[in-house]
């Protein structure tokens, strides 16, 4: 078994060489599994198939979750921090050179590449994603809806909610039909540490909503960006873009925080940053409040959903045994397929300029699902902006 300080350094290396969703996990997977020995290949599977069924980013919650398995709520915090860290530092970095220097040609010009690589990186994540979400009818019918509601400006939680309960009734059946199946043997059922668990974390929880509410003290608009990252967070499931897709909706579309070109910007810098790409919050925060607002911006868009693993880990047994979740997961994801069309014709006309930028978003598209490591695609996308789009 890791010590503490093993367990930190060793999410801090993955954190700073990670790239690209399901390429995280596999990372985490090579070295948690099969080079450290950490976990069983059935614990680490164990914990995957827990993280998609919660909500926020599925690599930074297994990432989470084996630091939970490892050493409770104290191996939970130091493998999220650890795993988010390099990331942060680097968005933080990177956001402060794009607000000072952003306006100099050859940025602006690299920045045109980028945002047409966006276009082709959103698209691959609805290509992806429609793999397990639009399984049948069903999904697509629930997505139809969804993309319906969302174009013609109806309220997201609305839909959202909405998209959860129709996928309970037309993927999980009638009422009758959501029992919990029988329970299954495995050293991880039962009740452990439950109540003191979800004491913890309620008490952390509203210590968290208090800071959020007493942070207008500092900055007028920080307790609306904090309520919208927390919104965010909890309402992703299936990866980061679907949270890139409900950020845009809330930080673009309904409080015009940022113009639809910085928000592509700021997606654009996530891509080339390791680990999640919801760090993009970060870039949001500097942009509202400086490096206060990056802090906090990136605190309320991922400790949520952590405290919200803390309760439910120790009851994943008896969760996943209702059909009802998982129905209710893929209702959501198929709403979040909706939204991130709305997205990718949103970025789409404001990124896809002219024919050059037309042309590399394709060639992006193409590249990515030919499996090409996404920053291979983007160290191209810079090279080609830098000397062809000045």
């Amino acid at each position: 078994m890791a010590t503490r300080r093993n367990l930190a350094l060793t999410f801090f290396l993955i954190g700073l060489t990670s790239y690209g969703g399901p390429a995280i996990v596999a990372q985490i997977r090579q070295v948690i599994v099969l080079k450290r020995r950490w976990l069983s290949e059935e614990e680490f599977q164990e914990s995957l198939a827990f993280c998609q069924t919660i909500p926020g980013p599925i690599a930074v919650q297994t990432a989470a979750h084996i630091g939970w398995r490892m050493y409770g709520g104290l191996g939970e915090a130091l493998a999220l921090t650890a795993y988010v860290l390099p990331a942060f530092g680097l968005m933080l970095a990177l956001s402060a050179a794009y607000f000072r220097f952003g306006s100099v040609p050859l940025v602006a010009a690299v920045f045109k590449g980028l945002g047409a690589v966006v276009v082709g990186i959103v698209a691959e994540s609805i290509l992806s994603m429609t793999q397990t979400a639009l399984k049948d009818w069903r999904g697509l019918l629930i997505a139809s809806a969804a993309a319906a509601a969302f174009f013609t400006r109806q309220n997201t939680l609305l839909v959202l909610f909405g998209s959860a309960a129709v996928g309970a009734l037309l993927i999980g059946g009638p009422p009758w039909r959501w029992r919990a199946a029988p329970a299954p043997t495995s050293s991880h059922s039962g009740n452990r540490g439950l109540w003191r668990s979800a004491a913890w974390a309620t008490a952390i929880g509203l210590f968290f909503a208090a800071l959020v509410v007493a942070s207008g003290k500092a900055w007028p608009l920080f307790p609306a960006l904090g309520t919208t990252m927390v919104k965010v967070n909890l309402l992703a499931f299936g990866g980061g873009y679907t949270a890139v897709a409900l950020m845009y909706q809330q930080v673009v579309s309904s409080h015009g925080w940022l113009t639809a070109k910085e928000f592509i910007d700021g997606l654009a810098l996530g891509q080339i940053t390791p680990g999640p790409v919801i760090v993009t919050a970060t870039f949001i925060g500097y942009r509202l409040g400086g490096v206060a607002g990056a802090f906090f911006a990136t605190a309320c868009v991922f400790i949520p959903s952590s405290l919200l693993m803390v309760v439910l880990a120790p009851q994943f047994e008896r969760i996943r045994r209702y059909a009802l979740v998982g129905a209710c997961v893929r209702g959501l994801l198929a709403a979040f397929i909706a939204m991130l069309f709305m997205v990718l014709w949103q970025v789409g006309r404001a990124s896809l300029l002219d024919r050059p930028t037309l042309a590399m978003a394709l060639l992006a598209l193409a590249a990515l699902r030919f499996k090409v490591n996404p920053v291979w695609v983007i160290l191209a996308a810079l090279a080609v902006a830098a000397v062809f789009f000045r």
